[in-house]
């Protein structure tokens, strides 16, 4: 028998134990790793997995994490998503499937300022659903919008997920921000443009708002004044990067900065709320660096078998189309993805893909916008999609979780043709890293 068979049976055997018994991933992952390392090897491999860990928080880059997780705290309690969304609501509200469209575009511009998922989900959830359904909305694409929202603060900068894909793989965080840019506008006209057309298609889907609440030309124009604090910001952490002002950190520390004034301005702002917003980002953070030590384990380990190294042999001596390598690449992601969150996925997938990837000449920040469009996928995929869980948390009674289910599919199948797109036309995502950064 192969050496390796046994730590790998041990290794697949925990992690499944972890996952039907609801034991967390870190622990999961950390633990499964230091028993086949000791049953297997030697006690060195938590030392090696001590000495990554620590390695990766010392990362400079890494401390941008709390400071974001912070800032997407506190523009969840700030006003902000509300004066948006009135901006949004009367200027777009008048076509028919508008608001909708709306909820698409604020969470845009909410995860160019969070670098979260989970922050746009919860705020739509709470302001626009009730509303949609109220104005007659087909369930299927108001659950929907603001699902597929969601998701999209992992793909447009600033996201948490690409400061650990750069941390991990040695690449450049700002170029990783600039490749999101483009998938990410893909993505928001792909979701726009699908709920226009049905809803032209069909007049009942989702009907425009009456002519009786509308407001004026002039008030409407009067509303604009709601989206300046939302732009401010993104140019302040996104502009201080690209221009080379700032470092991610430093312009994470901006970011938290900008969210507090905000709140400041909007009068949300409290000591409370700030205590709950540290609060909140101590246990983000804290599962974080959990999930990094598990990651890390789990990584030495695997490292130890040879497994990455013998993948690496067999998938280079196949002889086949290199891209097809990538497709079951993002295939293995969406899957993981129904049962792992991305920061999990990274640390036990890189060891084993990255060697791949190098030796057919891929570009790294290319195959990281890939993996946050799956991730996309995956977080909206049943049963497990965590954008699922954040949005039945806050629906309506009426809401069903089959409802939730039914509005995922044309999604699904907008967010497979963006992976597409992006494998085979890769200036999408190449294009504003190689201006900015040459």
């Amino acid at each position: 028998m192969a050496p390796w068979v046994g730590p790998i049976l041990v290794l697949v055997l925990v992690f499944l134990c972890g996952l039907a018994l609801g034991i967390p991933m870190a622990f999961t992952l950390g633990g499964g790793a230091l028993l086949t390392g000791f049953l297997f090897y030697s006690p060195t491999v938590l030392k090696l997995a001590l000495t990554n860990t620590w390695a990766v928080m010392q990362s400079s880059t890494m401390q941008a994490v709390p400071m974001f997780v912070f800032m997407a705290c506190i523009l969840e309690k700030s006003g902000i998503a509300n004066a948006l969304f009135d901006a949004l609501y009367q200027w777009l509200g008048g076509l028919k499937g508008g608001l909708a469209v709306s909820v698409v575009m604020i969470s845009a511009v909410l995860g160019a300022m969070s670098g979260v998922a989970a922050a746009a989900i919860v705020t739509m959830g709470l302001i626009a659903l009730p509303m949609m359904l109220d104005k007659g909305y087909d369930k299927r694409i108001a659950l929907g919008s603001i699902l597929v929202g969601g998701p999209m603060g992992i793909l447009i900068p600033p996201s948490v997920a690409f400061i650990i894909y750069g941390t991990l793989t040695s690449n450049s965080v700002g170029k990783l921000f600039a490749g999101g840019v483009g998938p990410g506008l893909l993505l928001v006209v792909l979701y726009s443009g699908y709920i226009l057309i049905r809803s032209a298609l069909d007049k009942d889907l989702c009907p425009a708002i009456p002519k009786k609440d509308r407001l004026s030309w002039k008030e409407q124009l009067k509303l604009a004044k709601g989206l300046i604090l939302p732009i401010l910001i993104v140019l302040a952490v996104l502009g201080s990067i690209f221009l080379g002002i700032a470092s991610p950190t430093e312009s994470a520390a901006v970011g938290a900065l900008g969210a507090i004034i905000a709140a400041l301005i909007y009068r949300k702002f409290s000591w409370k709320m700030t205590f709950e917003a540290a609060l909140r980002t101590f246990n983000t953070t804290g599962m974080v660096m959990w999930i990094l030590f598990g990651a890390n384990c789990f990584s030495a380990v695997l490292i130890m078998t040879g497994i990455p190294n013998m993948l690496k042999a067999f998938i280079t001596g196949l002889h086949v189309n290199p891209m097809l390598i990538v497709f079951f690449m993002m295939l293995s992601y969406f899957i993981l993805g129904c049962f792992l969150e991305e920061t999990t996925m990274l640390f036990i997938t890189i060891p084993i893909y990255m060697p791949i990837l190098q030796s057919f000449g891929f570009d790294p920040i290319w195959f990281g916008v890939l993996f946050m469009i799956s991730m996309q996928m995956a977080y909206i995929t049943p049963p497990f999609g965590f954008s699922l869980f954040f949005l039945k948390a806050v629906s309506p009674p009426e809401v069903k979780t089959v409802d939730l289910y039914k509005s995922v599919p044309p999604f699904l199948v907008l967010q497979a043709v963006a992976i597409l797109l992006c494998m085979f036309f890769p200036q999408i995502v190449l294009w504003l890293p190689t201006l900015l950064y040459g």
